[in-house]
């Protein structure tokens, strides 16, 4: 059995810009594309150095890698002397790894116009000779990182010994699903053996009469998730933009890199989307814009002046789609509504809407959009047969129904949302006011020790390191009980003093 010893990787990229997004996505792809290539996972990775040209200064690439989860390895960062010739926005990396491969067995990775660098190297960044162990991925994919839910309650009680667990982390209805949904999917399960509607015709015809829409206006998927995925199959090609928020839902993200377009982020205006930036950014290569409205995870929304300003900026042929999943949960009369701007004639705009969050399916995956025939059109053409299953259609189409349900459902949000608001200034924390069915909370300590904690009181959250915000825990709003012991277990926590080097959840980096 050959024995572990340290090996080097080397790679370069180049960042799109000077800009934290763009030095953090840079940093990110070259990173996951070397441990890609190597078949190496991130615990046996020794350490990392970084060196950039001297155009970027606007990041450390050593935060990306954090945000990684390397919190452990020791990451250095250095500028790099001027040298003639050397390409702009250029980010190296020399990675020292733990494994049993031999040097030579090490494949180095060189990506985008840094490719030029070693055009020695295969255009999959492996050394000659050496053959690759597995097929070899699309490079787009290199980007992506594995999406990671909320921690499962039996993953918790299992880990833990726990038994009395809340999940307050993935904003479900605390109250469950619609019983006229239950009832439907029970009436259902004998005929299981049949294939589902592939056009989904009885739920949208039940979503046409309440919208005011034509059938072909309207488009049901595998959630909102689904049809976001449909959307970048649709429009998306390499080198395609499209512009969003940051931080905000990562599906848009997610479904631009796996098409290999880039997506170019905005940062937050005190949590909310900034809009003139956004339109700012809206280049020849743009095709879509994405709202999330309200925003997750910050739960602020945009109003109706705000984005009628904003669309008298973007371009006809940008489509601008409008994320409301939790829009039944709105209290503010000033926010826009997507279904207005889905009648304008001088743009083309997409509403995602989804029966996970009010109606209280999650489990089943069902979502819809409204738009522009010929998007939804579009849309039909990539998606696949029978993508949303017969119980997922049954259960929404019962659930549309049940309005005392969604009633409830919002009056248990407001009257729970003020019991956080007025918990939240009693303990003396910084919080977002929200429009949705969740609160981003800033604790004044890393998040990430805050939400190990609480998992020891049996209360799972969100820590908010996933969004880049080190110090913010993301926490759905439950039934009273719950929210009762979330503030119990969260009073717990914060009164033991805070761990040696965590304070803001900020860390020094050298130059």
């Amino acid at each position: 059995m050959a024995e572990t010893a340290v090996r080097g990787l080397r790679g370069a990229t180049v960042a799109s810009a000077n800009t934290p997004e763009a030095i953090g996505a840079a940093t990110k792809e070259l990173v996951q594309a070397l441990l890609a290539e190597n078949d190496i996972d991130l615990e046996s990775i020794a350490s990392i150095i970084f060196t950039v040209t001297g155009d970027l200064d606007a990041q450390f690439p050593a935060l990306a890698a954090r945000e990684l989860g390397l919190h452990q390895v020791p990451l250095l960062c250095a500028r790099e002397i001027d040298v003639p010739g050397s390409l702009p926005r250029c980010i190296r990396v020399l990675m020292h790894v733990n494994t049993t491969k031999s040097q030579k067995e090490m494949r180095h990775v060189y990506l985008r116009e840094a490719r030029a660098l070693r055009p020695d190297l295969q255009v999959n960044g492996a050394v000659p000779g050496a053959a690759p162990a597995y097929p070899q991925p699309r490079p787009a994919i290199a980007r992506i990182e594995p999406y990671e839910p909320g921690k499962p309650i039996e993953e918790v009680r299992r880990e833990l010994g726990l038994s009395d667990i809340i999940k307050l982390a993935s904003n479900e209805n605390p109250l469950g699903p619609s019983p006229r949904a239950v009832a439907a999917v029970r009436d259902a399960l004998e005929k299981l053996h049949i294939y589902p509607d592939g056009a989904a015709r009885a739920l949208r015809e039940a979503l046409s009469h309440r919208l005011g829409l034509p059938v072909e206006q309207l488009l049901v998927g595998n959630g909102s998730d689904g049809i976001i995925k449909l959307l970048a199959e649709a429009y998306l090609e390499p080198g395609d933009e499209i512009v969003c928020a940051h931080p905000t839902f990562s599906q848009y993200a997610f479904a631009a890199r796996l098409m290999g377009a880039r997506e170019v982020l905005v940062p937050l205006k005190d949590m909310r989307h900034d809009l003139e930036a956004m339109a700012a950014a809206i280049g020849p290569r743009t095709k879509a814009v994405f709202i999330c409205n309200p925003n997750n995870p910050t739960g602020t929304t945009v109003t109706e002046a705000e984005f009628a300003a904003f669309m008298a900026k973007v371009p006809r042929h940008v489509l601008v789609v409008l994320d409301e999943a939790y829009q039944e949960y709105v209290e503010n009369p000033d926010t826009v509504q997507g279904r207005r701007w889905v009648d304008d004639q001088g743009h083309n705009v997409l509403v995602l809407r989804t029966f996970s969050k009010i109606y209280g399916l999650a489990a089943l995956r069902v979502g819809y959009c409204m738009g522009p025939a010929p998007v939804i059109a579009a849309l039909k053409r990539v998606q696949e047969p029978f993508q949303t299953n017969a119980l997922a259609q049954i259960a929404a189409l019962a659930a549309l129904s049940d309005e005392e349900h969604v009633s409830e459902s919002r009056r248990v949000n407001q009257e729970g949302k003020r019991y956080f608001y007025r918990r939240l200034e009693e303990l003396g924390l910084k919080y977002v006011p929200t429009e949705a069915n969740f609160i981003l909370i800033d604790v004044g300590r890393d998040s990430r020790a805050v939400f190990q904690e609480l998992l020891r009181h049996g209360v799972i959250v969100r820590a908010g390191a996933a969004f880049g915000l080190p110090t913010h825990l993301r926490v759905t709003i439950g039934t009273q009980e719950q929210n009762e012991r979330f503030f119990a277990a969260l009073a717990a926590v914060l009164s033991q003093p805070v761990p040696k080097g965590q304070g803001a959840g900020k860390e020094e980096l050298p130059q």
